[in-house]
């Protein structure tokens, strides 16, 4: 017998069967394959940019996505991409079923075989989920750790500053020893949410992914938080020696870009809590007591800490990027009434138009009354702040 497309179970097995052999797929697309649980970036196989591809490999089996375009999808989209059907209809689906099942001889499978795939595939699945769960959970521990305890806080207790206080108030015009960041009888409320650690690795990787080397810079660490508003992850922005501004990271052998901030282990969902606002409640307090609140939401550190500046009354949070923005609008807390969502001048950039406008449209489905604010001067309220074009 062959694989019935008629039916959704033929559909299943057929997926199943190409997540299997995902290794064999991808080199007969001339593709590599990401490690179990990681991600390569590599530049659009139809030559639509560069660096603008991802592929993943997870417990459920292998996803992508064309950062530029949007596209995006599981193994039979990636066939029809690669192979140019993706435009038809359904995505090429029917197309890229038919050379799947060519490709890896698939015309002939016996029932009983079948059946022992379907099987050893739901066990096998089970046992990678838990191993990947686990894994993370290892992982959000260890930044956990280095956010606690490897890390001091940005100000000390008697206002003397670090590296990060140093880089906000001299290259992004930020002092956290002025208002609003001074408290009851001159003491000092800096973000708890950042922290500084003076020598902190920087793990560089080629368009595949592979480590190829690493170096160590001093580093402004923020806490990312989940829903309860517990720490899974940090994001670091990696600075100069001399404080003076971000790193500068040399590209890879292979000209894969290395960004001088980046967010550990996974950030979907999570924000950075930068500031409470008036009452200084938590999010959970301010429920409590019934008080609602208008929130503002950036996108990183700098931008955040700017909005503070000029209204130190709402509550602000970072939101890491543009493509956790969806996230975060299925995250608000009851207390949040209203939201001011920074937009960043990016029109030169389409996926990053497009990602803003889903976003935008994802809170105010929310319910919640909703503004934007673009940046007057500059790529961001920042480049406002310090007056740079």
């Amino acid at each position: 017998m062959s694989i019935n497309l008629h039916t959704r179970e033929g559909w299943d097995d057929l997926r199943r069967i190409l997540d299997d052999r995902a290794a064999d797929i991808l080199g007969r697309l001339q593709l590599d394959m990401p490690k179990r649980g990681g991600v390569i970036v590599i530049d659009d196989p139809r030559q639509s940019g560069h660096g603008n591809f991802a592929i993943w490999l997870k417990a459920d089996g292998l996803s992508w996505k064309n950062f530029t375009s949007g596209d995006k999808g599981r193994m039979l989209e990636l066939i029809a991409y690669i192979k140019g059907w993706y435009h038809l209809d359904k995505r090429g689906y029917k197309e890229a079923a038919n050379w799947a099942i060519d490709a890896l001889g698939l015309g002939r499978v016996s029932r009983e075989q079948l059946q022992r795939d379907r099987a050893n595939a739901q066990t096998a699945q089970v046992k990678a989920q838990a191993k990947q769960d686990e894994e993370l959970r290892r992982k959000q521990g260890a930044a956990f750790y280095t956010f606690t305890r490897e890390s001091v806080p940005i100000l000390g207790a008697h206002g003397e500053g670090t590296g990060a206080e140093i880089y906000l108030r001299e290259a992004r015009g930020i002092d956290l020893r002025a208002v609003p960041f001074l408290g009851p009888r001159g003491g000092l409320i800096a973000p708890a949410a950042l922290r500084f650690k003076a020598r902190h690795k920087y793990v560089h990787r080629d368009k595949k992914g592979r480590t190829y080397a690493e170096s160590w810079h001093p580093c402004m660490i923020a806490c990312c938080v989940d829903a309860g508003m517990k720490i899974r992850a940090i994001h670091q922005t990696y600075l100069r020696d001399d404080f003076s501004d971000k790193a500068d990271i040399p590209p890879a052998p292979d000209g894969q870009s290395q960004p001088a901030r980046k967010v550990w282990p996974d950030s979907a969902g999570l924000v950075i809590p930068l500031w409470r606002g008036e009452g200084n409640f938590s999010p959970a307090d301010a429920h409590r007591f019934g008080l609602v609140q208008t929130f503002v939401f950036t996108e990183g550190v700098e931008d955040g800490l700017t909005a503070v500046l000029a209204a130190p009354e709402f509550r602000t949070w970072g939101m890491i990027s543009l493509s956790n923005m969806v996230n975060v609008a299925g995250r608000l807390p009851p207390c949040c009434d209203a939201a001011i969502i920074h937009r960043q001048n990016d029109w030169d950039k389409p996926q990053a138009v497009k990602q803003f406008d889903a976003g935008l449209a994802a809170f105010r489905a929310s319910g919640r009354a909703v503004a934007e604010l673009a940046a007057p001067v500059g790529k961001d309220i920042n480049d406002t702040l310090r007056g740079a074009a």
